[in-house]
């Protein structure tokens, strides 16, 4: 518990006079052990109807620490906060991996197509060019889709691929 009074303005309100006068009389009280409970009470009492500020003027946090309905309340919006912070890791998580899948479907797509496409223009692939051709990413595997229609045999291949 502080005594507060300097911490209140010159000319205290009457909800702060009121509160000063609890303050006085929780630390009139000799018992050190009955004094922290009711103070801690006072603190959560006050909640209910005086601002943090000028609660604090009067009553410090640390009395609170052995209240048991403080430490319930700590443990509930613990309890809270972690339960959020799952539910966003796994809204987050599952959105990667919708990312991911859908990324992967398209390289697959894109590869299957382009290795169904050159044939076409350059005749059979060696075992060297297809795996090449696998191992393009997305990008490049949109950009060589574009480019075989220009390719005329297997050395076109293997010059964009050179590239």
């Amino acid at each position: 518990m502080g005594t507060g009074s300097a911490a209140v303005a010159a000319k205290p309100s009457p909800d702060a006079e009121h509160l000063a006068l609890v303050a006085d009389r929780v630390a009139a009280i000799k018992n050190p052990v009955l004094q922290k409970e009711i103070a801690g009470g006072c603190h959560l009492l006050a909640g209910l109807g005086f601002s943090q500020e000028l609660i604090n003027a009067y009553f410090t946090m640390g009395i609170l620490d052995d209240s048991v309905t403080y430490q319930a309340a700590v443990a509930e919006y613990t309890r809270r906060g972690r339960l959020e912070g799952e539910r966003q890791g796994e809204e987050r998580g599952l959105q990667l991996g919708l990312n991911q899948g859908l990324n992967q479907g398209l390289q697959q797509e894109a590869q299957a197509l382009v290795l169904r496409l050159l044939p076409r223009r350059c005749g059979q692939l060696s075992h060297e060019q297809e795996l090449a051709v696998r191992a393009l990413p997305l990008e490049k595997l949109e950009a060589l889709a574009e480019a075989l229609l220009d390719f005329d045999g297997p050395e076109a291949l293997d010059a964009w691929l050179a590239v």
